[in-house]
């Protein structure tokens, strides 16, 4: 306990108090001095630029490596080519802004705002986007190999052609995205929103989809080999000539999917509900069938199957 003169008394102020004080107290804002440096030579490293205004400024090539940028203005900012690695851009305003080849590797955008920015071929490993604002963003052929985009929002954003090994999307949205042809093996999408999203193609090999969401989404000659989807909701989802070779399917809800042409051979299908499900052509060899609701399901030689119909009720 410390004690503190207040208008004459002496107080007494508890740990918790004292904390009470400091949280109370203004922020920093950013260093004149740095926001000069900066708009004058676009070389900053390690510059405090917190809480600075660079809404639209010619930033192109700028140094800002290990720059202190939490709650910046850059909305609208030109930062193409810059070198953003290290810094730290929580709750940064990045609305608009265009980044794209820029390198934020390790960079940290912790709740950040950058709804419909460009980050075309940008370098974000081992970036940390968690719970960010990134809907209708541009990331085609970014660079996201181990980054942290968990909880984010990426919503009708673009990730085409996009490489995102071992990335952590663990419960974002990611409803209406483009992730056709983009590399995301062994990424953790568990729990995520990928509704009416476009995987066609995208190779999500040994990937983590336990209890996420895939209604309608596009996943078609998407290589999926040994992915786990236990318990995902994939209502009428696509997996036309889909790899799924040795994929966990086991409690999944494949009702009404497109499964024509697809690789099931020796994946865990146990407990899956297909009603109604296209496995015309599908490749189901050493899969465990008993379990499996397939009422109403066309089989690989085109039969109707009426397995599990009693189950539903039917």
């Amino acid at each position: 306990m410390i004690s503190k003169l207040w208008g004459g008394a002496m107080i007494a102020l508890t740990p918790i108090a004292i904390l009470g004080l400091w949280a109370a107290a203004p922020a920093l804002a950013a260093n004149p001095a740095h926001v000069r440096q900066l708009l004058e030579t676009k070389e900053c490293r390690n510059c405090d630029l917190s809480e600075a205004n660079l809404s639209g400024v010619d930033l192109q090539r700028a140094k800002l490596t290990g720059a202190n940028l939490i709650d910046a203005d850059l909305s609208g900012a030109d930062l193409q080519y810059a070198d953003l690695s290290g810094a730290n851009l929580t709750l940064a305003n990045l609305t608009g802004a265009d980044l794209r080849f820029a390198v934020l590797e390790q960079a940290t955008l912790y709740r950040a705002q950058a709804s419909g920015a460009k980050l075309q071929n940008a370098n974000l490993r081992r970036a940390t986007l968690t719970q960010g604002n990134f809907s209708d963003a541009d990331l085609r052929q970014t660079v996201l190999t181990t980054a942290d985009l968990s909880g984010a929002n990426f919503q009708d954003a673009n990730f085409s052609r996009a490489t995102l090994i071992e990335t952590n999307l663990r419960q974002s949205n990611l409803s209406n995205t483009n992730f056709s042809r983009s590399r995301l093996n062994q990424a953790n999408l568990s729990m995520a929103n990928l509704s009416n999203s476009d995987f066609a193609q995208a190779n999500l090999s040994y990937g983590d989809l336990a209890r996420a969401v895939l209604l309608n989404t596009n996943l078609k000659q998407a290589n999926l080999g040994g992915a786990i989807f236990r318990d995902a909701q994939m209502t009428g989802a696509v997996l036309e000539r889909a790899n799924l070779r040795q994929a966990i399917l086991r409690n999944a809800n494949l009702r009404e999917a497109n499964l024509r042409h697809a690789d099931l051979s020796y994946g865990d299908l146990r407990d899956a509900n297909l009603f109604e499900a296209n496995l015309r052509h599908a490749n189901l060899t050493a899969v465990e069938l008993e379990t499996l609701i397939l009422c109403r399901a066309i089989l690989p030689d085109g039969s109707r199957s009426d397995q599990g119909c009693r189950r539903r009720g039917e």
